[in-house]
Order: C-alpha cells, then structure tokens, then sequence
C-alpha cells in the first residue's frame, strides 16, 4: 500500500485494515508492504497494532511489513554496503596512500589506499575516481578492478564489499581534504610494499595490481538497456583497451 492510498485519519487506517488485509489473503498474497510517509507518522502505531512491523527507512518515510501467509519470504534490507579503494600509480612507481586523520596519534603510518563508501546508484569505478579526488585532489582515471573483499563486519550488523580498483593518474600535485586525511603522500611502491604500517591485504591487492592482474570494465550486448544501468568486470579480451567500457 503505497502513500497515495493512506487514509486521512488514524481511526480510518484502523477500520480499513482488516478487510483490505482479508481481501489481500484473498487474493493469495503473501506478503503486504505499507510505505507511511514522513508527514503522516500518525499512522505507524495503528499499523503495528493490525500486526505490520517495521522493515526499513528512508528520507522520505517508514516501509514496514507484514507475512500474509506463513513462512512467507520478506527479504532483508541493506544486508551489505559497499566500499571502494583506488590503487594509484605514477610513472614513476609512487604510489598514491594516506593516513586517515583518525589515525595520525595512535598509527600515524597506517598507510591507507584513497576510498569511501560508494553513494546510491554510483558504479564502482566512478566511486573510486571520486573518492581519490575527495581525498588526496589528484585526478584520475579507472584502469581495472584488482579486488574484491566481502566481510561481516560492517556498520550496523551489515555485511561489506571492498572493491579495489587500480586507477591511472592524470595529476600528481596533492590538495588533502583536512577534515578527513591527515596525511597524503605518494611513496615509492617498493618502500610502500615493505613498510610495516601497510596491512597484509593492502600489501597483496597492490602486488596483485603491479602484476597487471585486473577486469576490465566491460559492457555486455542486449544485456540492459543502458549501460548506465550496471557494471560488469570480466577478463580483457584481446585487442580491448583497458581504459574504461568495451
């Protein structure tokens, strides 16, 4: 039941569930949706009481549902989120890396890849060129993916997917976001590899990326109609550049 369909009172919501719930099973539904806009937050305590629980949130209101039939399937919401780390090297085998600002008293040489969070509908390889620019205001452009890691110990009980992706810089000068990075600095890849405030995954996603081991972002006939709509990262095939889509 979507917010155009809300009744205007509390009262009116309680006498009109059980009937649209009777007809729903009815009809042989087996799970109902009831999507309550922020403005109409009145409403959620009579949903809950006709059985409704909550399910997730957004901006712009509360979805909570209900099981119509026993042992009916409601998937979970936000089970994973999804990070993004930039391997970025110059020419001249320096690596870009920094410490977060978090880090500079207790580990100020935990050398960290350039990353974050990918915001909503952001493919992954634009999310690592953004990120390195929000970080470290060098500009770049995405080569490959190197990596996937999944863990289960992410925020708020979810599940993380870490994607490493080996990027081509275009600018070498460094203007540090100072509210987040304490420090950023580019650093001979060798010395990087063998310092001891580089973790043991860091270490090996940058050997694997020295070793040309990457996928390459590629679009796929008649898969969606857009492009736009999806990533996918499978092994070059010969004659396709590695620079982007092909």
């Amino acid at each position: 039941m979507g917010a155009e369909s809300l009744p205007e009172s509390p009262a009116a919501l309680a006498d009109m569930l059980p009937e649209t719930l009777q007809g729903w099973r009815a009809e042989g539904l087996r799970v109902a949706w009831l999507l309550v806009p922020v403005s109409r937050t009145e409403l959620i305590n009579v949903a809950v009481a006709a059985g409704f629980r909550f399910h997730h949130c957004a901006d712009g209101g509360l979805m909570l549902t209900m099981r119509l039939a026993s042992g009916a399937y409601v998937p979970a919401y936000a089970t994973h989120t999804i990070g993004v780390g930039a391997i970025v090297i110059s020419a001249g085998r320096e690596i870009l890396t920094v410490v977060e600002r978090g880090d500079l008293d207790a580990r100020p040489d935990y050398f960290k890849l350039p990353g974050g969070m990918l915001e909503r509908g952001e493919h992954i390889a634009a999310g690592a060129v953004r990120e390195t620019l929000e970080e470290t205001g060098v500009r770049t452009e995405f080569l490959d993916l190197v990596s996937l890691r999944h863990h289960h110990r992410g925020q708020f009980g979810t599940s993380n997917v870490y994607a490493v992706c080996r990027l081509k810089p275009l600018t070498h000068e460094i203007t540090m976001d100072e509210t987040e990075i304490g420090r950023a600095l580019w650093l001979p890849v060798e010395e990087y590899l063998a310092h001891p405030g580089v973790g043991p995954y860091n270490r090996r996603v940058v050997s694997a990326a020295l070793g040309g081991q990457g996928l390459n972002s590629t679009t796929i006939d008649r898969y969606m109609d857009s492009a736009d709509d999806y990533e996918a990262f499978l092994p070059r095939e010969p004659g396709r550049s590695s620079t982007g889509p092909g």
